[in-house]
């Protein structure tokens, strides 16, 4: 009798463990437009054949997106360091965010289990989320399910308190609300596999750096010298030549900033005219500004920054 019991406690423990999901997600990535507009046109376009690549066990996660098979941007968890990584194709570095800073606020969900949908060969529940973004809606399965306690202190995304409320359930369909079109995230394969922590090692031939939103005391101009304000205004007064009466563009440069206040990795944060985009990045270079590092928990770090040039006429 005695080894009967142990081996039903054997088997329950076994089972709760095989409940916890490590594995892979392929998501389908689409856009549902609400109206028609050249704005939403280009939208589908840019995003024709997206695919999503998830990865998760207890304790990390990994989001890669791919367009037309070519890699494009993930993002890596991990609950050692309680960072979120940023790895972006055509950037020469990694940002982090801290995980335990929450980036917006969420006003509140309802959990509607008599909603259900059949998303993968799986019975799914529904959840609706308002928050300050806007209202969303995911589709949940109890079959594809992580300890959530493992993601203690994730308030990015209310990730943590997202998972608990569905007691670990993993998304299986997301859908995101916006003004002229919706963004649905749906699962097309699910694959259950062992996930060590090499799977979410980043890729050792770019620099780590703070993201903006990491820092405790942000990047600061250290005052300019009178030739370098002097430099700045004649650059600017004669590329703004190019407006026409009236007008203005503001160019938002981007550049890692090194704990040694080294600047590096200058571009415009969002392309618009590639002309004044330009001739930002000449003349901030020219300039040759300084500025005093970002600090976390009292130490000076490497972080990417941002930096507004607006040509005016």
């Amino acid at each position: 009798m005695k080894k009967i019991t142990l081996l039903i406690l054997s088997f329950l423990t076994l089972n709760s463990f095989s409940q916890n999901f490590s594995g892979e997600i392929e998501y389908k990535y689409s856009i549902i437009p609400k109206e028609k507009s050249q704005y939403i046109d280009s939208i589908m376009e840019l995003n024709k054949d997206v695919k999503i690549n998830y990865l998760i066990t207890d304790s990390f996660y990994k989001s890669t997106k791919y367009n037309e098979g070519e890699y494009v941007y993930s993002y890596t968890y991990d609950n050692i360091s309680k960072r979120m990584y940023d790895d972006y194709a055509d950037r020469a570095y990694i940002t982090y965010r801290d995980s335990r800073k929450a980036n917006y606020e969420y006003y509140g969900s309802t959990i509607l289990k008599d909603s259900t949908e059949v998303i993968s060969g799986l019975n799914c529940f529904l959840v609706k989320y308002d928050s300050e973004f806007g209202d969303s809606k995911s589709y949940y399965s109890d079959k594809i399910k992580v300890n959530y306690e493992s993601f203690k202190d994730h308030k990015i995304g209310n990730w943590y308190e997202k998972l608990k409320e569905v007691d670990g359930s993993i998304s299986i369909k997301n859908i995101t609300e916006y003004e002229k079109y919706a963004e649905v995230r749906k699962a097309v394969k699910i694959t259950e596999k062992p996930l060590g922590s090499n799977y979410f090692e980043l890729p050792k031939d770019k620099i780590i750096v703070a993201s903006y939103p990491a820092l405790d005391k942000k990047v600061e101009l250290i005052q300019p010298t009178k030739e370098q304000i002097e430099l700045y205004q004649r650059q600017i007064k004669k590329a703004s030549e190019n407006l026409n009466d009236g007008e203005n563009y503001i160019c938002y440069l981007s550049f890692v900033l090194t704990k040694k206040g080294e600047v590096k990795y200058v571009e415009a944060y969002k392309e618009g005219s590639s002309y004044f985009d330009e001739k930002a990045v000449e003349i901030f270079t020219a300039c040759n500004f300084d500025f005093s590092p970002g600090v976390i928990d009292g130490r000076k770090v490497s972080s990417q920054t941002y930096f507004p040039i607006e040509f005016k006429r």
